[in-house]
């Protein structure tokens, strides 16, 4: 890691920075690196691999087609409403 990359990844970023914050950066880079690097000598080789960290499967639930219009009995007791909509005040003018 040297300052010409962190100054790409900065432009990159549109980022503006300037040069304590980029040393900072480099460094913090080269730490995440090198934590990285360290997890490929980790023995995985009896471990399955997870898909997911849940043991849960999705709920289901079987699509039943139930459409009851009740659009009539809800805008009676709106305070304000016509035929097809609630009526509200404006708020944006």
């Amino acid at each position: 890691m040297d300052k010409e990359i962190v100054r790409t990844i900065c432009y990159l970023a549109r980022l503006e920075i300037d040069e304590d914050k980029a040393q900072k950066i480099e460094k913090d880079l080269e730490t995440i690196i090198e934590l990285i690097g360290g997890l490929s000598s980790i023995d995985t080789t009896n471990i399955e691999p997870l898909y997911s960290p849940l043991e849960k499967t999705a709920l289901k639930h079987e699509d039943i087609l139930d459409s009851d219009n009740q659009k009539q009995k809800f805008l009676q007791n709106a305070p304000n409403a016509n035929d097809d909509y609630f009526l509200v005040p404006r708020v944006v003018e």
